[in-house]
């Protein structure tokens, strides 16, 4: 097991320095049969806390970013949320009759604003948008690359089973990404022009994001997922394989929204990234 959490810290690690992370790993680096549920939270956990001390790096240069920069690092975040609120949906209707389909329908129905357009998510984190002053036009211009992500998320979560959707949008969006935004806001705020502009900002999209509201929402779908492992622990491969994928996608998304826009700042070392994801 060792062998395999140093091997995904390596691959964590190599999405930071820019190099592929869209490859694909059948069965990472552990036979299927050998997966229990002990085994798959000790990976995810681990999975998150490297992951986490990567956004920390990453996520350093947004406090220093000339306004402009800083304006286009947040633009370029609203791309994730649009793709993942319809892969979100995509996901609910391949889940079976249970706990984790209610579960992720009702975190489905908030992010749509419950039936009011004015506070989906979407919305509410373009008024966050316009409030620090990006332009109407900057909001239909994704990075290529990142485009190019998200849709080959969405093709994999369209032909993959249940399970890989679990891993890859389910933690993926409800667990990895609140550990992102909260590093994003901690540094964010902290920038010259929001901490001047601090009064006019619109602020409710990080107050939904960063609150107890979705730390909520982390522990209910982890609780959840807990339960789907229990009722089917066949899915566990598909399940790693999914998050695996999620977290190269993440890691590598924000790697080229920096890369365009911010200066890279220092990678984690190799002995921090391998030492992070141990048991």
């Amino acid at each position: 097991m060792r062998d395999f959490v140093t091997w995904i810290g390596s691959v964590t690690l190599q999405n930071e320095l820019g190099t592929s992370a869209t490859r694909s790993v059948p069965g990472l680096a552990i036979p299927p049969g050998a997966w229990d549920r002990q085994t798959f939270w000790r990976f995810a956990d681990n999975a998150k806390e490297a992951t986490e001390a990567l956004a920390q790096q990453k996520m350093k240069a947004l406090a220093h970013a000339p306004v402009e920069a800083m304006r286009q690092i947040c633009t370029q975040y609203r791309f994730f949320t649009i793709d993942y609120i319809s892969d979100l949906a995509l996901l609910v209707a391949k889940l079976p009759f249970g706990g984790l389909r209610s579960l992720l329908s009702q975190i489905l129905a908030e992010e749509l604003g419950e039936g009011d357009p004015d506070k989906a998510h979407p919305e509410v984190y373009d008024r966050f948008l316009a409030s620090i002053g990006v332009e109407p036009e900057q909001l239909e211009r994704p990075l290529p690359a990142n485009h190019a992500i998200l849709s080959g998320l969405t093709e994999e979560l369209s032909r993959r089973g249940p399970a890989f959707g679990v891993g890859l949008r389910g933690m993926g969006g409800e667990c990895l990404c609140q550990t992102y935004l909260s590093v994003m806001f901690e540094h964010l705020r902290g920038h010259p022009y929001m901490r001047e502009h601090e009064s006019s900002i619109d602020w409710e999209f990080w107050t939904i994001h960063t609150g107890e509201v979705d730390i909520v929402h982390g522990e209910l779908t982890r609780q959840a997922i807990d339960d789907y492992i229990r009722q089917d622990p066949g899915a566990l491969p598909e399940l790693a394989q999914g998050y695996e994928r999620s977290i190269n996608a993440w890691n590598l998304f924000w790697h080229n929204i920096f890369d365009a826009y911010g200066s890279r700042p220092r990678a984690v070392s190799h002995e921090h990234a391998v030492m992070s994801m141990t048991p």
